[in-house]
């Protein structure tokens, strides 16, 4: 039974990170912001959260496109 617990978290210590986006979504999404006039000013972090928050919106709760670049805008640039 211990020997089972040990690989247990030993396995997940070693797990990666999972998102339900494809990180091509990610890379765009990122390259989109930091290619717009209005968002010079916003550093790359900010952008990734933004990006991040956004895609999770969208394909995690099915929210709209518009209202999740919304929400996570203003949680992110403010």
């Amino acid at each position: 039974m211990k020997t089972i617990l040990i690989i247990f978290f030993i396995t997940i210590s070693f797990a990666s990170a999972a998102y339900s986006y494809p990180e091509s979504q990610m890379d765009e999404c990122i390259s989109s912001a930091l290619s717009n006039p209005a968002t010079k000013s916003i550093s790359k972090k900010a952008i990734s959260n933004y990006c991040d928050c956004a895609l999770k919106a969208i394909f995690d709760d099915n929210k709209d496109i518009r209202e999740s670049g919304y929400e996570c805008a203003q949680k992110n640039f403010n």
